[in-house]
């Protein structure tokens, strides 16, 4: 029986192991040379391994022999290493001419005990310039694409040179841009990319960065299209949106998320990350209007200079935010910074709240003006107690759940579900005459993570006490709760 006739699932499995055997054996590094040598000198060469080969070009690699045997292994080649398509900008805009772009060659280049080489100039949009061409020239290939992914292409014209990538694939159903897209790109080639040509986009990313100082000066950079502002664009069918990074230059802001989310009423999952432009008022506009899909809610403003969080702004309207959150049927996964909190956050013990839940807030809920006073103390405590009883109504329920609740407030951590608190107490043992606290160990955590360290430039370390004890020091104020 010739392999041809086997059941396709058969044959797919087949192939699927000899590729990753092939990977295996393959070239999984890159290699590049210390420096480039200036002319009418001699400098020493070393070779150093320059990274790991990515995990598109290792498929295109491994897939090289299948794709010459027949014409159906080829089409099964190529699905299987064009299904995530990942594009860079060439970050170094040179290459040494003596290495061979063929990387099965680089088993020769590691005999080489005396390397040598070039400085060659490498346009560093040739990726994304090569990619166009190919998609428009072979619509096979551009359709085979599921999951495109592009990093380093930050400027009005590679944004254009995006969309004309993005607009050959029609099965696309993922794809990573950078945020200028929303300002370069017009309102027709925004709806044209969400309904790819019939096929409707389900997952959008936007990373932002820093631009340089010539980006932003460039004059073409500084067009806003404005598509948002169009009701032709519709991102009703979209399932993910996540935005990440951070950017000073025509940043996403709390209006953008407001125009998203006329149309984008049935996310499942919503992502903001190390983003300082958007308050909670676009976030929750975003969470009212896919209040009946969304199942994973990331909100986490984190600075890039340590762990500071910048505050998350304020509800204009008022809504409480802790009964809103507890509203939505189908949220499961909880990171999220808002303005105050309070025990109405843990009261709907109907929640399908999962896995690690964690909130950073600025405040208690009723006691906005930051004061540690006895109110504030009883809200923690009821906070806390509540955190408690919703983890233990998870444990219970019909289909039981783990819940592991940390809260991020006055540069503490508390973890009601061990009634733990860690923090820098060393101010409370001065206050106390060394009376306070009576028992305490070393804490790997650090205000917003598990670094140990309170921030990137101070080495205190944190500690961890009984919630009982805490709020006794609390009570006698050796500590204090206000934010």
């Amino acid at each position: 029986m010739h392999i041809n006739n086997f059941p396709y699932e058969v044959l797919s499995q087949i192939l699927e192991t000899a590729t990753k055997l092939n990977e295996r054996d393959g070239a999984t590094f890159t290699f590049g040379l210390s420096q480039a040598p200036l002319p009418l000198q001699k400098v020493p060469l070393q070779r150093y391994v320059r990274g790991p080969v990515p995990p598109d070009m290792l498929k295109w690699d491994a897939t090289a022999s299948i794709r010459l045997v027949c014409w159906t292994w080829h089409e099964w080649a190529l699905n299987y290493a064009l299904k995530d398509v990942y594009i860079r900008r060439w970050r170094g805009s040179e290459r040494w001419a003596e290495l061979s772009q063929k990387r099965e060659k680089y088993n020769i280049y590691e005999l080489i005990e005396n390397p040598s080489g070039v400085a060659v100039y490498r346009d560093p949009f040739c990726s994304l310039n090569r990619t166009v061409k190919l998609l428009s020239d072979y619509p096979s290939v551009a359709a085979k694409i599921r999951r495109m992914w592009f990093n380093g292409f930050y400027v009005s014209e590679t944004d254009q040179q995006i969309f004309r990538a993005l607009r050959s694939c029609v099965n696309l159903t993922s794809v990573s841009l950078p945020w200028t897209t929303l300002r370069h790109l017009s309102a027709a080639e925004w709806g044209q990319l969400l309904l790819c040509n019939g096929t409707p986009l389900q997952s959008l990313e936007l990373l932002a960065v820093d631009l340089t100082a010539a980006q932003v000066k460039d004059p073409k950079n500084q067009v806003d299209m404005r598509p948002l502002a169009s009701g032709t664009v519709d991102f009703s069918r979209l399932r993910k949106l996540k935005i990440f990074g951070n950017s000073a230059f025509m940043p996403i802001d709390d209006q953008d998320l407001q125009a998203i989310s006329r149309t984008a009423t049935r996310l499942e999952e919503f992502h903001l990350t190390c983003l300082s432009t958007i308050s909670i008022d676009g976030v929750m506009a975003i969470v009212k209007s896919s209040r009946s899909t969304l199942r994973v809610l990331e909100h986490s403003p984190r600075s890039n200079d340590g762990f500071w969080h910048p505050h998350p702004g304020s509800l204009s309207d008022s809504e409480h935010i802790c009964t809103v959150l507890t509203s939505c049927p189908r949220l499961q996964t909880v990171s999220l910074s808002v303005p105050s909190m309070c025990s109405a956050l843990f009261a709907n013990e109907k929640v399908r709240w999962e896995g690690d839940c964690q909130v950073r807030a600025a405040r208690l809920c009723g006691h906005e003006d930051g004061r540690s006073n006895i109110g504030a103390q009883e809200t923690l405590q009821q906070l806390l107690q509540q955190a408690r009883r919703l983890a233990s109504a998870r444990a219970r329920s019909y289909m039981p759940k783990d819940l592991f609740v940390e809260l991020f407030f006055a540069d503490f951590i508390f973890e009601p579900h061990i009634s733990s608190v860690h923090g820098d107490f060393q101010i409370a043992e001065l206050a106390s005459g060394g009376a306070w606290p009576t028992s305490r160990t070393l804490s790997r955590k650090g205000p917003y993570g598990t670094t140990g360290l309170y921030g990137k430039d101070e080495e205190g370390l944190f500690e961890r006490v009984d919630e009982a004890e805490f709020l006794d020091g609390v009570r006698k104020n050796w500590l204090s709760i206000s934010a």
